[in-house]
């Protein structure tokens, strides 16, 4: 027999406030290929103004990208993933991504365009983060319709070597600028599972990006761009801050561990582990009543 590791995978997206009736512009794809994948798009809300809608191009990736994880060019490796999902992506747009890809060795493979987030969780501390692309402040790296744009080759690409019991969060912006990393371990701790874990990280998140007295990392981040009230609001005791409206998109994970007999075959994406289902299905809500 062997072990092999594999994804629990939970999910929530909660849409702006005003995108709620749209669904919002953000998309993901969840898969068992492998030990597990997950893929989060954020599509650029600047392309409105333009008359086009910003969902369009984000869903498109997202559609693609599932299409190709079984292409066997794609071979696990998440860059290629996003470089062939780019090309065969039509809709006018542009959005930011991620995508992490376990190996059933426990190695997690991961390509980001912007600022989607990925934090590593163990034994209750963040051992690992991935770092947001941006030209400048509000501006991230991404992947677009124009020639112009970023690539697959711009993608930051890394590689992580997950334990058993593990935790990963991953987001759109809109939920890393709205919620702190100690709150995160705070969710995740109290938490029961992957999809409970998504959902109430999701729903904090909402609730700080529509508090306008909440000192939130985006605020944060801003004043320390050079961006804050002005300067006689400043002799005031004013600041700049609040919360940042936007579509949220959490994915919580958990590296679990199987046992495979050497006489099986790929079934382990049909296991269950403390009653979890596994990447292969993956747990998804979405909240349209906000």
């Amino acid at each position: 027999a062997r072990l092999e590791a594999v994804l629990s995978i939970g999910t929530h997206v909660i849409p702006h406030p005003r995108k709620v009736e749209t669904g919002g512009e953000d998309a993901f794809f969840v898969g068992g290929d492998g030990g597990g994948v997950f893929a989060i798009a954020d599509g650029v809300s600047g392309w409105a103004e333009k008359n086009v809608n910003p969902a369009l191009f984000s869903r498109e990736l997202m559609a693609n990208s599932s299409t190709f994880i079984k292409d066997e060019e794609v071979s696990q490796d998440p860059q290629i993933l996003l470089m062939k999902a780019h090309a065969a992506t039509s809709s006018i747009g542009s959005a930011t991504v991620i995508v992490a890809m376990l190996e059933k060795t426990g190695t997690l493979k991961i390509a980001s365009v912007g600022d989607c987030g990925l934090k590593v969780i163990r034994k209750g501390q963040v051992m690992f983060s991935t770092c947001p692309q941006e030209h400048y402040f509000d501006c991230p790296y991404q992947l677009s319709s124009e020639a112009i744009g970023q690539t697959s080759q711009d993608a930051l690409v890394c590689t992580v070597n997950l334990m058993e019991g593990d935790m990963i969060v991953s987001g759109s912006d809109g939920f890393f600028d709205n919620i702190f990393d100690q709150e995160i371990l705070g969710v995740i701790n109290e938490s029961l599972g992957t999809d409970e874990a998504a959902k109430a990280l999701a729903e904090l998140a909402r609730k700080h990006s529509v508090d306008v007295t909440f000192d939130s990392p985006y605020s944060m981040e801003a004043r320390s761009r050079g961006f804050d009230v002005p300067w006689w609001k400043k002799l005031l005791g004013a600041k700049l801050v609040g919360g940042k409206m936007d579509d949220i998109t959490v994915i919580v994970a958990q590296v679990k561990t199987v046992v495979i007999p050497d006489d099986e075959g790929s079934g382990v994406e049909l296991e269950k582990v403390g009653g979890e289902q596994l990447a292969a299905a993956g747990v998804a809500s979405t909240e349209q009543n906000e």
